[in-house]
């Protein structure tokens, strides 16, 4: 089970630098199936991950929002439903823990990270930049162990050490990073909404709102629908700029000459 561990914590990790590319490899139908890959039951690692990945379809960092862990939640959810022979509601419902305290151990490290550009920033001033590369390579095993570490102490350790965990944090504690999990989305929101909410992009909310709350539409059919218009908006906008760009039409010496046999 040690090598096993290992590897698994190795993935975590690789999947961890998805944080600063695209965002589409932490998805759980990418993630889990390495996962069976490794334990050798990929079967149960499909179906648990196609679970959570409708779960968490509508899931995504936004602005200063992080989202719960779904990188470490799909491996360590998969991996107990698969060396423990347990239902998959089970590893479902691991998943569901496992993502929400490593979310908030991810916030604390991202706090961290935050003096590593003011320090950095010191440091080109002076001219240091072998110290720069330094900070770099700290920041990328900073980011690679903030999800392999606790990855390889739960699959090792087992389950259990979840539960010891959340005994040694004090209920303050609990409440409070509680609380901040609930009015980090409204930040992020607010965020966001100060970049949409021009040149008349409110529309389109107003459009969603409408779409959710009188239709009664899921997110899946209004994320096809705003698939569509922003497909027509962008060609919309593509063409208006290549109008834009083309250049005016210059009068050439033979139209000015054609004109003048006109001219009496």
């Amino acid at each position: 089970m040690l090598l096993q561990a290992l590897l698994l914590a190795l993935w975590a990790g690789y999947c961890s630098f998805d944080d600063q590319g695209p965002q589409m490899l932490r998805r759980p139908l990418l993630v889990g199936p390495m996962v069976g890959i490794i334990l050798g039951d990929l079967e149960t690692a499909l179906v648990i991950s196609a679970t959570l990945e409708l779960m968490w379809m509508g899931l995504g960092n936004m602005a200063g929002y992080q989202t719960p862990d779904m990188i470490v939640g799909t491996i360590v959810g998969t991996s107990f439903a698969i060396t423990s022979g347990s239902e998959i509601a089970a590893g479902v419902a691991l998943a569901t823990t496992v993502a929400v305290l490593s979310q908030q151990l991810i916030l604390i490290v991202g706090f961290i990270r935050q003096f590593f550009a003011p320090w950095a920033d010191r440091l080109a001033l002076t001219g240091n930049f072998n110290s720069l590369l330094k900070i770099e390579a700290a920041g990328a095993l900073l980011q690679f162990a903030v999800r392999a570490i606790p990855t390889f102490l739960v699959i090792y350790l087992g389950s259990g050490v979840i539960d010891q965990v959340l005994a040694y944090i004090p209920a303050e504690v609990l409440s409070s990073l509680n609380v901040a999990s609930r009015i980090l989305p409204a930040v992020g929101l607010s965020i966001l909404m100060t970049i949409i909410m021009k040149n008349g992009m409110w529309a389109f909310l107003i459009f969603g709102f409408v779409l959710n709350a009188y239709l009664g539409l899921d997110i899946l059919p209004i994320t096809l629908i705003a698939l569509a218009f922003g497909t027509l908006y962008l060609w919309i906008m593509q063409i208006k700029d290549q109008q834009q760009a083309a250049p005016a039409p210059v009068a050439t010496t033979a139209d000015v000459d054609g004109e003048g046999e006109y001219d009496l």
